[in-house]
């Protein structure tokens, strides 16, 4: 790389307008100035390149991970539903035993319920029907 001094040389005032004066001897051309700056351009854009493939392979190694990690959560998920819906159908069937059970309750109470009616009222009733039969034989004894 070039001495500062060197590059502030190249901007130093001319002298007054007239015909162009002759370059100092000493003056390299501007491709020796730049090719350390190209050189350390060529080094960066290499050091781009490899990091840019680490990014790559970085990238496509987290999402291999991912996908094997998201594999087994759902096998782990599929693995579990069994289970889940089995302990939903055995509450749902307790449920329902339950439910059957008190349904059973019930209709035994109304049964007995009318059973209990039907036996006080059934002195009643066979009482009415025999005063009735007999109403009606004795119309038909006293009709001619």
């Amino acid at each position: 790389m070039p001495a500062l001094h060197d590059l502030l040389q190249r901007f130093r005032p001319a002298g007054a307008p007239g015909p162009a004066a002759a370059a100092p001897a000493e003056r390299r051309p501007v491709e020796d100035e730049l090719e350390p700056v190209f050189a350390r351009l060529a080094e960066a854009e290499e050091d781009r390149r490899r990091v840019v493939a680490a990014a790559h392979d970085r990238a496509r190694d987290l999402t291999e991970a991912a996908r094997e990690e998201a594999a087994g959560l759902v096998e782990r998920a599929r693995a579990a539903a069994a289970g889940v819906r089995a302990s939903a159908a055995a509450e749902a069937l307790r449920a329902a035993e339950e439910e059957g059970e008190a349904l059973r309750a019930a209709a035994e109470d109304e049964a007995r319920r009318v059973r209990e009616a039907a036996a006080t009222r059934l002195d009643g009733l066979v009482a009415r029907a025999m005063g009735f039969v007999g109403g009606l034989l004795d119309e038909t004894r006293a009709a001619p």
